[in-house]
């Protein structure tokens, strides 16, 4: 879980821009941020729903903005729409 948390804020800290940008958004000491990433002290919930939803916010903004958000259609060539299903 320690590890998971630094790689959370890690990820959290990119998308605010720095880890001081990131201490500020979660109203957090840097020196706390630090020893939380560095797996030294266990993240508090809140922060931790917190960091969370920084970085989710962030995936569905992307997933957003991504040309696929749509299913994809598979063209079927006119040559194989035409063919008959081969009797067995």
């Amino acid at each position: 879980m320690l590890d998971f948390q630094g790689r959370l804020l890690q990820r959290a800290a990119e998308i605010c821009g720095d880890l001081n940008a990131l201490s500020s958004r979660l109203a957090v000491s840097r020196h706390a941020l630090g020893l939380w990433i560095d797996g030294k002290a266990r993240l508090p919930e809140q922060v931790f729903l917190s960091a969370a939803d920084i970085v989710l916010e962030d995936d569905v903004a992307r997933a957003a903005q991504d040309r696929r958000a749509r299913p994809r259609v598979v063209a079927i060539p006119d040559s194989a729409a035409n063919e008959e299903p081969n009797a067995a």
